[in-house]
């Protein structure tokens, strides 16, 4: 029967999640018989891609996994325990920081789930298999995908979360002065010229924050509504921890008309909104198609109505 993984792995990172899937060790040997336990379409394996629950085929009816190595170093990995990785009866290891997960399962399948690999650096791994007197090893080569885009987004906003409130925060004061006997505008903007919109986001997702192309990293957040007005609607930057904004954009201008021969000192405050959201994210593989989700927590501060006080 001709090996459809073998093409995948040299010519399509696409279809290979697909044909792990329909392919089964469906002659298996005996111990003692020629040839490897891993046919040598499955050897050497090169991908741009994650994987999740795809079938390593086994040509041996008792096997274990006896080792899971970095290829470069000989380095054996451990899990999250800091025990080194074998799986000798059914059950799963995950090495640690959770991106390679391997599964025997109750078929005597193994079971391979993959995470993307986000770094510019080649991941580079080996898996031994131990049946009696022989030994067999699959090679993995796995690096960044060409892109990743985001397909899907479910955000809902925590019930009760919104919190509204008045604050100097971000204002100033100013003295104001006018001298002439008429009356005249003065420019009050810099009373208000460190108010900020503030972004947060927050996720314990493996990648979360390593998908996203460097030169464009903003995204369109649900926009706040407030007595069935839009109070603020637009993009933010997707990154961990706080972002902000100013208040005042280029070219704006408050100005307060001054009686004359009038001096007298002008403050700011302002009423903000506080809310938070739970979002999931689907983002997808532009090279292979394999998706995979994000969850976590966006937190956002709008100045709403600014006010000046004179005294």
């Amino acid at each position: 029967m001709k090996n459809p993984l073998k093409l995948t792995f040299s010519f399509s990172y696409l279809v290979w999640p697909f044909c792990l899937l329909i392919l089964t060790s469906c002659s298996k040997e005996g111990l003692n018989s020629q040839g490897g336990l891993i046919d040598p379409g499955f050897k050497a394996v090169n991908l741009q891609t994650g994987i999740k629950e795809n079938v390593i085929p086994i040509k041996a009816d008792l096997w274990y996994v006896s080792y899971v190595k970095d290829a470069l170093t000989g380095e054996i990995l451990k899990d999250s325990t800091g025990k080194k990785l074998k799986l000798e009866r059914t059950g799963s290891i995950g090495v640690d920081g959770g991106w390679l997960q391997l599964e025997k399962t109750i078929n005597n399948e193994l079971k391979l789930t993959l995470l993307e690999n986000f770094s510019d650096q080649p991941r580079n791994f080996a898996i031994g298999i131990l049946s009696a007197d022989k030994m067999d090893e699959v090679n993995f080569i796995q690096t960044r995908a060409d892109g990743y885009e985001l397909v899907k987004k479910e955000i809902e906003e925590v019930k009760e979360s919104r919190k509204i409130y008045v604050s100097t925060e971000g204002c100033t004061a100013m003295n104001l002065v006018n001298s002439s006997n008429r009356e005249r505008k003065v420019d009050i903007t810099a009373i208000f010229k460190d108010v900020k919109y503030s972004s947060e986001f927050i996720s314990d997702s493996y990648g979360a924050f390593d998908w996203l192309n460097k030169t464009d990293s903003t995204i369109f957040m649900d926009e706040l509504m407030v007595n069935g007005g839009v109070r603020w609607q637009g993009k933010v930057p997707y990154s961990k921890g706080k972002t902000f904004e100013n208040y005042i954009k280029s070219g704006d201008k408050q100005e307060l008309l001054l009686k004359p021969n009038a001096q007298i000192t002008a403050r700011g405050e302002f009423k903000y909104l506080e809310r938070t959201c739970n979002y999931i994210f689907t983002i997808k593989n532009k090279t292979s198609g394999h998706e995979f989700q994000v969850k976590g927590t966006w937190k956002q501060k709008v100045p709403l109505t600014p006010r000046t006080i004179l005294q």
